[in-house]
């Protein structure tokens, strides 16, 4: 693993990246080139003292085109994954809401090192409000339609598409722990069939979750907090009562948003480690 310096060096050049593209400065990606024009640009290729021996494909499409607000665009995200392996766990990393597209980033210190860790990463960008749509229903379309994609293309970068896992930070959890207790829906406009139901849920900043027509089943789920956040004890205890299996772990001085970061919360990544390895 990384040490904390190489860790803060990473955030903070992957940040730049970011800022430059939500200026519509970045780097232009040519498979995305005769696609439709979008409403938010591409990040391109990561540094490559970044992600050295990994693999990577950035800027992927994992939906057709949708409306968001008064343009249309398109979805992105990044996949990350060792050079080799086979059977590995596949994980959806979504991030927080509000974000633009580009902003997804923010989380590519944890997906980078869930992938030297040996994990398959879709690092995956939806709707929201900062991209022009004011329905949730957008948002929790998306991640169905990540989830999917990310189990119809696993095995091509090495990963286990029975073995699919949402590690979602504060919205993001708060959709993983959603799907995966309510039946499943379509999702707009998705470039992937299959299951949109996650084999397991890692959520990350205290999600609350909605219990309103859950089914009687879902996949193990974890909620990871600090003791600077929300508590979610509360909400481990909800799932509980409903008869999920559901694991909750406070880490003493993290906050909402340093609970997805390896440097603010060193332990995070070795705790989503140990829950992916026991599905």
């Amino acid at each position: 693993m990384r040490n904390q310096a190489g860790l803060t060096r990473l955030a903070g050049l992957l940040m730049s990246l970011a800022l430059t593209a939500c200026a519509g400065t970045s780097p232009s990606v040519s498979s995305a080139s005769a696609d439709p024009p979008l409403s938010q640009p591409g990040l391109g290729a990561f540094p490559n003292e970044l992600v050295d021996g990994l693999r990577t494909e950035v800027d992927v499409f994992y939906t057709d085109v949708l409306d968001c607000g008064p343009t249309t665009c398109r979805p992105q995200g990044d996949v990350l994954a060792p050079t080799d392996g086979a059977d590995l766990p596949t994980v959806v990393l979504l991030n927080g809401g509000g974000k633009l597209f580009p902003e997804r980033r923010y989380q590519a210190p944890l997906a980078v090192e869930l992938a030297n860790r040996g994990a398959v990463v879709f690092l995956i960008a939806y709707r929201g409000l900062s991209t022009g749509s004011y329905s949730d229903q957008d948002s929790w379309s998306d991640a169905r339609c990540a989830i999917r994609y990310a189990r119809a293309h696993a095995e091509e970068f090495g990963g286990d598409s029975s073995r699919v896992v949402v590690v979602g930070h504060s919205q993001g959890g708060l959709m993983g722990i959603d799907i995966a207790t309510h039946p499943e829906e379509e999702a707009e406009a998705c470039l992937a069939d299959g299951s949109a139901i996650p084999d397991g849920v890692i959520a990350l900043g205290s999600p609350r979750p909605s219990l309103h027509g859950v089914t009687d089943s879902a996949p193990p789920l974890w909620l990871f907090s600090g003791s600077e956040d929300r508590p979610a004890d509360a909400y481990a205890d909800m799932l509980r009562d409903r008869g999920f299996d559901a694991e909750v772990q406070i880490l003493q001085g993290v906050t909402h948003d340093g609970i997805t970061d390896p440097v603010a919360a060193p332990e995070i990544v070795d705790l989503i480690v140990e829950a992916l390895e026991s599905i």
